[in-house]
């Protein structure tokens, strides 16, 4: 009986002392895995793993870089916490524990993911070397994986990318057709830019400003880079897109305050300085500096004109060119008497009657050019009684004035002798011209095509 309870004392002690042996050798590795895979970066990971795989190296070979001996029975001496792994230093001790308990999941890949259960590994140093070459591979596979990626690039597509500008020597006609028989419908002069919207052939189908039509592709540039097709062909403008926007004097928010712009105005970029952009505020004759963050940038390229919006073109030119050369300059006097003075108004009258007083003055300054030309006689009264030259003269319109003269009340008659004092004190709009005709007559004998004909009311001056 005695007997009996010692062997059933020694069982009970021993089964208590395995099972103690069990839950203290598996608490601290469980502590340990907690700790290093608590962070879920790839990096951490791997660096966990490969702690773990030098000390079971080293448990193997008994001892530890500085020194520290770890024993061959786990039995030998009670267990305390020196089992525990020292989280905080770099050379991890691991004290009092047999290699074959020391937990490792997977031997293939050394990823660690949890506590294994106390089943024994018989771990050589070769095994813990190779598992040191595996880790490596592992790691210069993440490497790779994670940094030599080649990515295919996101080709960004340009605003400007179907943007064509003319380098014709003057202008390339636009045709209603892919083909030269086909009416023009506008020019697209040189410099100029067209949105290229198909291409059929050596021809592309554009639009530029109101027109759209066929351009032979031999006079249109592509595939400018977008840098130089702004800074070449392109003109910068800003748009204001906040309430209200101080322009200052110099790009500083403490110059001086010239003006203000407001929203959706557009003014011309002179400048272009990182954070400012010195613009031209014409409407207040302003040249100053704004933020670039409050505008919008804007491109503009010039665009085709129609055949239509040429038209009108020209003759705004012609206005233009008119207006300028027939603007009143002043020369010297010439001496005259009253006699003179009744000659030339009465002429003006005869051949005028029906013209304002620019085109009074204009004839006035035909009959003095010829005085000062040298090509005809040196005073009034052999100029216009000039054989051939004014028919007035000739038909008794002229004469018919002179005996009116004194009668001379109407605002167009008063209008003519108004115009003759005028010519007579140096008044001149139309320059050294020495002829005039009615409009339609000098178009029908083509004097219009002559370089400095000028259309001036009813008449032509040359």
């Amino acid at each position: 009986m005695k007997t009996k309870r010692t062997v059933f004392s020694m069982v009970m002690f021993l089964s208590v002392f395995w099972f103690s042996v069990l839950f203290d050798i598996k608490n601290p590795t469980t502590s340990s895995l907690e700790e290093g895979t608590g962070n879920n970066d790839t990096g951490s990971i791997t660096t966990q793993v490969g702690e773990d795989s030098q000390a079971v190296a080293i448990a193997k070979n008994g001892s530890q870089e500085n020194g520290t001996v770890i024993s061959k029975s786990l039995l030998s001496d009670p267990l305390d916490e020196n089992i525990l792994v020292d989280n905080d230093n770099p050379k991890t001790e691991i004290k009092n524990k047999k290699t074959e308990d020391l937990p490792l999941e997977n031997a293939t890949t050394d990823v660690v993911t949890g506590t294994i259960d106390v089943a024994t590994f018989n771990i050589s140093a070769m095994d813990a070397q190779e598992a040191r070459s595996n880790i490596k591979a592992f790691e210069a596979t993440a490497d790779s994986s994670e940094f030599n990626i080649e990515e295919e690039p996101i080709q960004e597509v340009s605003r400007y990318a179907n943007i064509g500008i003319s380098i014709a020597k003057s202008y390339v006609n636009i045709r209603s057709k892919a083909n030269t028989q086909s009416d023009v419908l506008g020019k697209l002069y040189r410099n100029s830019a067209a949105q290229i919207l198909d291409t059929i052939g050596d021809w592309y189908y554009v639009e530029s400003g109101s027109v759209k039509g066929y351009i032979s592709s031999d006079y249109i540039k592509t595939g400018i880079p977008d840098e130089e097709l702004i800074d070449k062909y392109g003109k910068l403008r800003i748009e204001v897109s906040v309430d209200g926007l101080n322009v200052r004097e110099h790009p500083d928010l403490e110059s001086k305050k010239l003006t203000v712009i407001y929203q959706n105005e557009k003014y011309n970029v002179i400048d272009l300085q990182d954070e400012w952009l010195k613009v031209d505020i014409d409407d207040d004759k302003v040249i100053g500096y704004v933020r670039r963050e409050y505008v919008e940038l804007l491109v503009d390229f010039e665009d085709a004109i129609s055949k239509e919006e040429e038209l009108e073109l020209l003759k705004l030119k012609e206005e233009e060119r008119i207006k300028r050369e027939t603007a009143v300059k002043y020369r010297d006097e010439v001496d005259y008497t009253n006699s003179d003075l009744k000659l030339l108004a009465c002429l003006v009258h005869a051949e005028a009657g029906n013209q304002r007083y620019e085109g009074k003055l204009a004839v006035a300054n035909v009959v003095l050019n010829r005085i000062k030309s040298g090509k005809y006689p040196n005073n009034l009264k052999d100029v216009i009684y000039q054989p051939g030259q004014f028919s007035v003269a000739k038909s008794g319109s002229l004469a018919k004035q002179l005996d009116n003269y004194d009668n001379y009340t109407s605002k167009s008659q008063q209008l003519s002798i108004k115009a003759a004092k005028a010519a007579l004190a140096g008044a001149n709009n139309i320059g050294t011209r020495l002829y005039f005709h009615t409009y339609k007559s000098a178009v029908r004998k083509g004097y219009d095509q002559k370089k400095n004909s000028v259309k001036l009311q009813d008449h032509l001056f040359w």
